[in-house]
């Protein structure tokens, strides 16, 4: 390969890694899906405290319910967060309640897809 070609490459990688590490993307990712079989996006408005995450996706998991896809975003500040978690299968109730029993969870909001 040419000089040139290997600087071109190394570049593209360079960036790659740059953006990667500046905002969790890939550039020019191939194999993510395009559509999930989630049915329901659970919106956990939350202090951003330790345990919140794992106390929500517990009940989840405890629900026999499968995470698809997920973003947990800081609002400015970092005392508070949304986490959107898109699920496969029915969010009843009585999920909803134990994600709620959490002292750090303000609201929680069920979306159908």
């Amino acid at each position: 390969s040419t000089d040139q070609a290997q600087e071109a490459i190394a570049a593209e990688a360079v960036r790659i890694v740059r953006v990667f590490a500046e905002t969790g993307a890939v550039p020019n990712v191939v194999n993510l899906a395009t559509a999930t079989p989630a049915t329901s996006s659970i919106v956990v408005r939350h202090l951003d405290r330790p345990g919140t995450l794992a106390h929500t996706l517990d009940a989840i998991s405890a629900a026999g319910i499968n995470v698809q896809e997920m973003e947990n975003v800081i609002f400015d500040g970092a005392l508070a967060a949304v986490a959107r978690i898109n699920v496969e299968g029915v969010v009843d109730a009585a999920l909803v309640e134990a994600i709620r029993a959490h002292a750090a969870v303000i609201d929680v909001t069920v979306i159908a897809l």
